[in-house]
């Protein structure tokens, strides 16, 4: 028998990493990414995007960006983490099998289910870090269930 709260199966464990100073990869340089990238801005994280096109937010965030297709070699640096966001599937597959080949966790953002990490829907405050998380599954009801919680804070 399973201890109270706990949940059977492959599922995510929850974490919180201080990013500052740490080596991030994303590669593909869309909507998608620069929504990730913009959620790190304040971690002062060390953030570089490989695409052949990148978005004019990405660009103007003072990320180092390389405007060119991926390559295999770009995993070769020492990053913490990779994020997998381009429209090619066979791009998606092949960077994220030489990432885990290499023992870098990836979010792939087209395949939660073979995702080293999911980002969660995040609150802060003065006393609080609330992160809100599907699993991948939703990240929709993720931003749905963050706002009523904001709500509810606003309220207390």
């Amino acid at each position: 028998m399973l201890p109270y709260n706990s949940v059977e199966g492959d599922v995510m464990h929850p974490l919180m990493f201080r990013l500052k100073g740490r080596k991030i990869l994303f590669v593909g340089g869309g909507k998608v990414a620069e929504r990730k990238i913009y959620s790190m801005l304040s971690e002062e994280c060390d953030i570089t995007v490989v695409a052949p096109y990148i978005t004019s937010g990405i660009k103007s965030s003072g990320v180092k960006t390389v405007e060119r297709h991926f390559e295999m070699d770009d995993i070769r640096g020492d990053y913490f983490l990779i994020f997998i966001c381009t429209s090619d599937r066979s791009t998606n597959a092949a960077a994220a099998e030489l990432a885990k080949s290499m023992k870098i966790p990836v979010n792939i953002a087209d395949d939660p289910e073979y995702s080293d990490f999911h980002t969660a829907s995040v609150i802060r405050t003065d006393d609080f870090v609330i992160s809100i998380s599907t699993d991948g599954k939703n990240p929709a009801k993720s931003k749905e269930m963050r706002l009523k919680i904001e709500d509810i804070l606003k309220n207390t």
